[in-house]
């Protein structure tokens, strides 16, 4: 199998949603640092059902904190490189960074590094192991040096604390031994057991495939949490030695992701070795897996998990509209879209069973609308009883009991649309759909996905 697959978080939301429909997920992960004895139960569930479970190693909370420590100090670095960016027209880099900014971000980087070297050799690697196998899984995430992925989220970058790649290759020779650490250890046998790596960029991207590739890894995972929660924007970016400009401002993370992972990539195949698998740690926005999908190998078994399904629900009121690819859509501008004439494709079982249940209207909510003079929506208006609310129930919030039945609802139909994105593709086929995925956004209006998607794309086929 070298397929693409969505694994959910063990939830258990997640877990009931797929039962009740008869459904049966691709898998579910737990992490350290989340186990109880109810989390535990759910866990034994699974594995009962014959699933895979994958263990992940609860850095998470580690990470929180070393970024909490010195978010203040590096929103400074940050202010500074902006306020050079307007005056200069792009990012500084090189000699255009002043002396005593590099000097503060350098300091700063080996402050965080040493936080983060003290907060990992306080885990006793042992005891975290015995945690995960609590859980009777079938695939684990070994411990990881966490360091590169928290100066990250910091915006440490390299091109302002002047970091080699060196740098950040140690960070995942450290990865390296605590993944030989686990691998070799007896109570880990029989368990597919993933070495964590990082990076920041294609350079160093590159770095980690090489080193990983040569103590023999063929199943490698990758924490892109802190990548794809990246808000900020580039306009160039860097292979090998050569640098390249971008003709406007995009996202960043959609230009890092293409670099690391195809840095990863390059890595194995200098030493022609076959990496078997490959999990993308909290890779879950739509627009942002056939990035991943076309950038590994085609022979890759890749696996990602994510939150963002169940946050993008519970927070953000947003539902994956699965005839678009995935494209995000809040339940407002559903029913604005409803009430203008348009509507909602109810392709997922999830969102069948509750129209079933529940109906759905869209004639009765245009009379409503057309009656009221057609008022803008707001969300204020999605939570007042009305006609609209009762033709609209899925995407309205004004029945406290029906509420809580629409939010597991929009979970569980993220989750099976992010499934739907990444099924049944192997191999060539894989990376044909990934290109055909992001083609759709590129010919589509301009917005910051789309240019985001294109700078990626040019990346994936340098």
């Amino acid at each position: 199998m070298t397929s693409m697959r969505f694994i959910a978080n063990l939830r258990r939301q997640t877990l009931d949603a797929f039962a009740n429909h008869m459904i049966t997920a691709e898998g579910y992960l737990l992490s350290a640092h989340r186990i109880t004895n109810s989390n535990l139960q759910m866990a034994a569930e699974v594995r009962r059902r014959g699933l895979p479970l994958l263990a992940d190693n609860g850095t998470k909370q580690l990470i929180d904190a070393v970024i909490s420590q010195f978010s203040e100090e590096a929103r400074q670095v940050t202010l500074r490189v902006k306020a050079l960016r307007r005056q200069l027209g792009q990012l500084p880099r090189g000699n255009e960074v002043p002396k005593d900014l590099r000097i503060l971000a350098d300091t700063l980087a080996e402050r965080v590094l040493a936080n983060c070297n003290e907060r990992s050799n306080s885990i006793d690697t042992n005891l975290l192991l015995q945690r995960q196998l609590l859980m009777h899984p079938t695939h684990l995430i070994a411990q990881e040096d966490f360091a590169t992925t928290c100066l990250v989220a910091l915006d440490l970058e390299r091109e302002i604390t002047g970091w080699r790649p060196e740098r950040i290759a140690a960070r995942n020779r450290q990865s390296l031994r605590l993944w030989e650490k686990i691998a070799e250890h007896p109570l880990s046998q029989g368990l597919t057991v993933y070495a964590v790596l990082s990076a920041m960029d294609y350079n160093t991207g590159r770095d980690a495939g090489r080193l990983a590739a040569q103590s023999g890894v063929r199943s490698a995972a990758i924490g892109l949490a802190s990548i794809c929660g990246d808000l900020n924007a580039t306009d160039f970016f860097v292979l090998h030695r050569a640098s390249f400009k971008l003709d406007r401002p995009v996202p960043r993370r959609y230009v890092r992701l293409a670099q690391v992972l195809k840095g990863i990539t390059d890595g194995y195949q200098d030493h022609n070795i076959p990496l078997q698998r490959f999990h993308c740690l909290g890779l879950g926005a739509p627009s942002l897996l056939p990035i991943a999908a076309a950038a590994l190998p085609a022979n890759t078994q890749i696996t990602a998990d994510a939150t963002s399904p169940i946050h993008a629900a519970t927070k953000d009121r947003v539902l994956y509209d699965p005839e678009n690819f995935g494209d995000r859509a809040t339940t407002r501008e559903i029913v604005e879209r409803i009430v203008k004439g348009g509507n909602w494709p109810f392709l997922s079982p999830f969102t069948q069973s509750f129209k079933q249940r529940f109906g759905h209207d869209p004639e009765g909510a245009r009379d409503w609308w057309k009656a009221q003079g057609q008022p803008p929506i707001s969300r204020e208006t999605l939570q007042q009883p009305s006609n609209l609310s009762t033709a609209l129930p899925l995407f309205c919030e004004a029945d406290p009991q029906i509420r809580s039945i629409a939010r597991d609802t929009w979970i569980a139909h993220n989750h099976w649309v992010l499934g739907e994105l990444t099924e049944n593709r192997s191999g060539p086929q894989r990376h044909e759909l990934a290109y055909r995925i992001i083609d759709h956004w590129l010919e589509g209006p301009s917005t910051t996905t789309s240019r985001g998607l294109k700078a990626a794309k040019r990346i994936l086929l340098m």
